[in-house]
Formats: C-alpha cells, sequence, structure tokens
C-alpha cells in the first residue's frame, strides 16, 4: 500500500515533503522521482553489481600480475632441474665449508654471550647503587618547608607593626609642632587683634600667609612619614585664620601652660619614637640574618639537588647501557637463530640428517670476529648460490617448488578466464539494469505528466505543467574536492547525467520558472505534483498532514476541488485547520471545548448533519 514518496516509502504526505521536491536541484528531483516510482532497487541493483564488476576487475588485475611475476621463476626453475645433476661436485665443497663455518660461528657466540654475562653484573650493580640513593633523597619536585620562613614572616609582621607605630608617632608629632607654632602666633598676634579694626587686619592676613608658606616649604621638603602631621597642622591654622574676628576673645590670652604641657608631649612622644626606631633597627638586623640562613639552607637543598640530578643522569646512562645491553642480547639472540636456519637448510642442501664439526675452545688464539665470520659467510653464500645455480642441493626440493609453480600457474590462468567470463556477464547485467531503469523511468515519468498536468490545471483553472528531462554536466577539476555538478553545457569533460527540472505556464501569466511563482502558486504547485506522484500507484489510504495551511481562502477551494478529485482513487485522512477543507470532508474528528470548559472528542458525519438540518 506504499506509494515509495520518500526514502522510507510511506504514505503520509506532510508540507515539508512538497516543499521538498520544489526545493530540491535537478539532480536531487530525479532522485526522489526515482524512489517514487520504485525504482531505487534498480539502482541498488546497479550499484552492487558496478562493485562486484571493479572487484572483479582488480582481482584480474593481480592474478595477472601475479602470473607475470610469476613466469620468469617458472623458467628459472626449470633450467634448475635441468642442472641438478652437475650440481653434486660443488656439495663436497659446501660440506667443508660448513664445517668451518658453524664451528667459528659457535665460538663467537660462546664468546658474546660471556661478554654480555659480565655486563649484565655490572648493569645490576650500578642499578643497586642508584636504587638505593634515590631511596635517601626526596625529589626536587616535591615541597619543601624551611623553618626560616615562617621566622622572617613573623619578623616582617613585626617590622610592619613597628614602621605603622613610628608613623603614628611621626603624625603625632607633626600635629603637636603645628599646635605649638600655632600657639605661638595667637601669642604674639593677640595684642595686634586686639587694637586692629574688626574684619581681617592687613597684618593678620600677612602673618597668616608667611605662616602658610612656610608649611608649604616643610611639606614640599617633608618624608611621607611627616606629611600627614604637617598637613594636619595646616588645616588647623586655616581653621583658626577663617573663624569670624568677632569671636576674638577681647581680653590678652596666656598660652604658656599649654605650650609647656605640649613640649612635654612632644618630648615623650620622640623618646618613645627612638625606641621604636632602635626596635626596627633591631628586627631589621634578625630578618637580614634570617634570610642568609635562609639561603644557605636553600644554597644546600640545591647541592641535594645537583647530587640528585647527578645520580638521575647515572640513572639516564644505566638505562641506556640497559637498551644497548637489551639490543645487543636481541641481536645475539637473532644470531642464535639464524645460525639454527642455517644448519637446518645446511642439511637440507647437503641432503645430510647430521653436520658434524670440531668446536674451537673459549681460550683460542686465533683471531675470530664478526668481520670474520661475515667474510666467511659470503664465501658460503656464493657457494650456495653456484649450487643453486646449478640445480642445488639434493633437487627433491626444487623438482618440488617446480611441481607447485606450474600448479599455481595453471590455477591462475583458469582463475583469468573464470573473472573474464563474470567480467562480461557483470557488464551484461548493468547494462540491462540501466536499459530498464531507463525505459520504466521515461513511462513513469509520461505517468506522472498526465496526473500531474490534470491536477495543475484544477488547481489553477487551467495551465500547464510536465516534469521535462535536463542534461547535467560533469565537470572535473584539478584540486581534491570531489567532482561538482553543474549545468554548465558548454563543459565537454565527463559524462552526460540526467536531472529533472519542472516546467509550468500560469493561465493568463507569461510565467514558467518556479521561482517567478508567489508563495500560494508555489503551494498549489507541490501539492499538485504530490497528488500526481501519489497517483502512479494509488494506494488504499493517503494521510494529508497539513500540506493546505500555507493556503489563502480562493487556493483552499482549489485544494477541495483536488482532494474531491483524488478521493476518488484512495481513501484520505486529511489532518487541516482550514474551514474549506474541512467543509469537504464526509467525516469530521476533532477536539472541541463541551461543558464545564473540558475539552472533549468530536466526530460528525457531514450527510448524517445536512439530513438532520433538513
Amino acid at each position: 500500500a506504499s506509494i515509495n514518496i520518500g526514502s522510507s516509502g510511506h504514505h503520509i504526505i506532510s508540507q515539508g515533503e512538497a516543499d521538498r521536491y520544489l526545493n530540491a536541484n535537478v539532480k536531487d528531483r530525479r532522485i526522489l522521482i526515482e524512489e517514487a516510482l520504485g525504482l531505487k532497487v534498480y539502482q541498488y541493483r546497479i550499484k552492487e553489481s558496478e562493485r562486484k564488476l571493479e572487484r572483479a576487475q582488480v582481482n584480474m588485475r593481480e592474478s595477472e600480475l601475479i602470473r607475470r611475476e610469476l613466469a620468469p621463476h617458472l623458467k628459472f626453475l626449470k633450467k634448475q632441474v635441468e642442472k641438478i645433476e652437475k650440481a653434486k661436485h660443488l656439495q663436497t665443497e659446501l660440506y667443508k665449508k660448513y664445517q668451518d663455518y658453524f664451528a667459528q660461528e659457535d665460538y663467537f657466540i660462546s664468546g658474546q654471550q660471556s661478554k654480555l654475562s659480565r655486563e649484565q653484573e655490572e648493569i645490576q650493580t650500578a642499578e643497586s647503587t642508584i636504587a638505593s640513593f634515590f631511596e635517601s633523597y626526596p625529589h626536587p619536585d616535591q615541597e619543601r618547608s624551611y623553618p626560616q620562613e615562617a621566622l622572617i614572616k613573623d619578623l616582617q609582621k613585626q617590622h610592619g607593626q613597628i614602621a605603622n607605630a613610628i608613623l603614628s608617632l611621626r603624625q603625632a608629632l607633626a600635629r603637636i609642632e603645628g599646635m605649638r607654632s600655632l600657639l605661638e602666633k595667637q601669642s604674639q598676634t593677640t595684642t595686634q587683634a586686639l587694637q586692629a579694626p574688626k574684619g581681617f587686619s592687613y597684618d593678620r592676613v600677612r602673618d597668616f600667609l608667611e605662616g602658610f608658606k612656610q608649611h608649604l616649604k616643610q611639606i614640599v621638603t617633608s618624608t611621607p612619614n611627616d606629611l600627614v602631621g604637617l598637613i594636619t597642622s595646616l588645616q588647623q591654622e586655616i581653621d583658626a585664620f577663617i573663624k569670624v574676628p568677632e569671636e576674638i576673645d577681647s581680653t590678652p590670652q596666656d598660652h604658656t601652660e599649654e605650650l609647656e604641657k605640649l613640649l612635654s608631649e612632644q618630648n615623650e612622644k620622640q623618646q618613645e619614637l627612638e625606641n621604636l626606631e632602635s626596635q626596627k633597627q633591631a628586627i631589621e638586623k634578625s630578618i637580614r640574618e634570617a634570610e642568609h640562613d635562609l639561603e644557605q639552607a636553600q644554597i644546600q637543598t640545591r647541592e641535594s639537588e645537583r647530587t640528585y640530578y647527578e645520580f638521575l643522569a647515572q640513572q639516564k646512562e644505566l638505562n641506556r647501557r640497559k637498551e644497548m645491553y637489551q639490543e645487543h642480547i636481541d641481536s645475539l639472540n637473532h644470531r642464535v637463530q639464524a645460525r639454527e636456519e642455517e644448519y637446518t637448510e645446511a642439511k637440507v642442501l647437503l641432503g645430510i640428517d647430521n653436520l658434524e664439526y670440531q668446536a674451537i675452545a673459549i681460550d683460542h688464539e686465533e683471531d675470530i670476529n664478526a668481520q670474520s665470520i661475515e667474510h666467511f659467510r659470503r664465501e658460503l653464500e656464493r657457494i650456495k648460490i653456484r649450487l643453486e645455480d646449478m640445480g642445488g642441493g639434493s633437487g627433491v626440493e626444487i623438482i618440488k617448488e617446480y611441481q607447485e609453480t606450474i600448479e599455481r600457474d595453471q590455477f591462475l590462468e583458469k582463475e583469468i578466464h573464470d573473472i573474464s567470463a563474470s567480467i562480461e556477464s557483470l557488464q551484461t547485467i548493468i547494462a540491462n539494469l540501466n536499459e530498464t531503469l531507463n525505459a520504466q523511468f521515461i513511462v513513469g515519468i509520461d505517468k506522472i505528466n498526465i496526473q500531474f498536468n490534470k491536477f495543475f490545471k484544477l488547481m489553477f483553472g487551467g495551465g500547464k505543467a510536465e516534469l521535462v528531462t535536463a542534461v547535467i554536466k560533469k565537470r572535473k577539476k584539478k584540486t581534491e574536492d570531489d567532482d561538482q555538478l553543474t549545468l554548465d553545457l558548454e563543459d565537454e569533460e565527463g559524462e552526460d547525467e540526467f536531472g529533472i527540472d519542472i516546467k509550468v505556464e500560469l493561465p493568463r501569466k507569461k510565467v514558467s520558472d518556479l521561482d517567478m511563482l508567489s508563495g500560494g502558486e508555489r503551494s498549489l504547485t507541490s501539492i499538485a505534483l504530490l497528488f500526481a506522484l501519489s497517483q502512479v500507484n494509488p494506494p488504499p489510504f493517503l494521510v494529508l498532514d497539513e500540506t493546505d495551511a500555507a493556503l489563502d481562502e480562493a487556493n483552499s477551494q482549489k485544494y477541495g476541488d483536488m482532494i474531491e478529485s483524488l478521493s476518488e482513487y484512495s481513501q484520505l485522512i486529511v489532518v487541516t485547520h482550514n474551514r474549506e477543507t474541512m467543509s469537504r470532508a464526509q467525516t469530521l474528528f476533532g477536539v472541541t471545548l463541551g461543558r464545564g470548559d473540558a475539552s472533549t472528542t468530536l466526530s460528525l458525519r457531514l450527510e448524517d448533519a445536512a439530513k438532520y438540518a433538513k
């Protein structure tokens, strides 16, 4: 019952389904229509056949390559079989060479084993020494704490407290000095103030400015510790000056007692300041001593770290020695294995079960080393090559290999013949599938066009609509990107492909391009196309999910005419909010507001409702 619209082949059509056909490019539109026509199975079969064809061609090339590579070896083996009888006299010479070679090789391997055993003992001793060191020394990256750091921190805290106290005393002394200066000036100017007229007299202003000038000089040349006190004293003098002159007592003022108290307080503060300065110097001396002790402790720590890193370097060197030792062990094991393989090969080449030779003692004075043995090995290989050229060994293995090679060549020949037949069969299948696909696609397009034109005329009251074939050129670009498909008809590179374009002619309008249609016209066109696709293989029932959502009232009437025409072939289930569409239905199902403001389901047959209304 599927109409094959979409990749899933469902029979539920939504508004988005319609837009997908109109917005797709010509290539994608053809793919969608092939799916709608149920032709995707042919595409799958073609792709599968092409993959099989590609694998068969690869197997053909590999088999032909192997056979070509095998041909010279087969020819060589044939000559070897012919020469086997001429190679017997080389086996005697080879036997003697093997005896000398294995004697020297065994001597060299034993010497290397003794040397590596001594090396292993030295490594173990050094490893034990380094391990003992690391057990007793902490890692340099571990967090270290020094008691001097806490002491310095505490002394710096005390130093800060004393410095703050000194600053406070200096500010207090500055204030006292300012008050003394103010009182002395007031004592000197009281008499003059009594004789002056009310208001700011010239002499009073002059004295104030002179004092203000002196304070400014003191502020400029003062230290930060004295700055606050000087500014406070200046503020007090300004406050005294700006007071209303009438507030000046008419009687002379004697500030002698106040000055003596200020002088006494100044002496006490000065003595306290000297004591704090002495304590500050003592703390600064203690801080310097603690910093010196901390520096010495850190130097000692760095010495320990240097020793640690020296042992770490020794450990790295030891690791390097262990790696070299392991490489020598591996090399010796490979040499032992190669010796065993050589011994096995010697028995095969000589056609014997055991090769006897006289072993050389380890303390032999003869100069035997890797270079001399390698030179001996090359001489041995030359004799083996000559023996192989003459037919090699006992001849049994050569003859066996020759027979196996002939059988393999015959197998490859038969395999190439079978693959060739398979390639021809696959090419025929692909051609037939393409021919069937194109034929059915053309027939399907014709069927769709009949229905498409019918529904289009029904929607627009005339006009014409059809699906047409569009040629797609495959452009080859010299980039790493995939080939891009365009509609460039002048590009002759690549093979032609075909897509599907949509041509429409509206009644009473000169419009043939989809891009020139209005939104409502595009919606009607897309709906007409979807309904046409559904009628190529009409399903028993079809679900339309708000495909009329974008239509106005006039177009909704056309849409209603179309679904009435469509209902002649299939049973329709329409999900809609459009009144015009609902008026065309035989039965309505929905949700409405019932009693008590509760939602309730509603089902209504319009034919029964019409009879009841009459």
